[in-house]
């Protein structure tokens, strides 16, 4: 199993990007939280560059690093799930969610602290 989740990481990666990406534009779309002040089209053809800059640098200087980690951290037995007690699906589902929450808290700091 680790080795197909491996072997299409960055496919994964891609999907569920995309499929947030969709999730939250229609979200704005249908129901804007906050008054356009910048247009829609320069904020997200921007934020999209920044992704894309971002995930080449990354790929460039850290191939792999985050799901080579996790290999050896499952390997060790590291890690909350593996001191809990929990079935697969429910251990996969919480962890997207406090990976999620962790990005989205990461994303608050940026636009919150100046130096970010």
């Amino acid at each position: 199993m680790t080795q197909s989740i491996l072997a299409t990481e960055p496919q994964l990666r891609l999907v569920v990007f995309l499929g947030v990406l969709a999730s939250m534009a229609l979200c704005e779309l249908i129901a804007p939280r906050r008054r356009i002040e910048i247009p829609r089209i320069i904020r997200w053809s921007n934020n999209l560059a920044l992704v894309v800059i971002d995930t080449i640098i990354l790929r460039l200087t850290f191939p792999i690093l985050a799901v080579g980690f996790a290999v050896i951290a499952q390997d060790n037995g590291w890690g909350l799930f593996d001191i809990v007690a929990l079935p697969s699906w429910v251990a996969i589902l919480l962890s997207v969610i406090i990976l999620d929450l962790v990005i989205y808290l990461q994303h608050v700091m940026f636009h919150a602290v100046p130096a970010l």
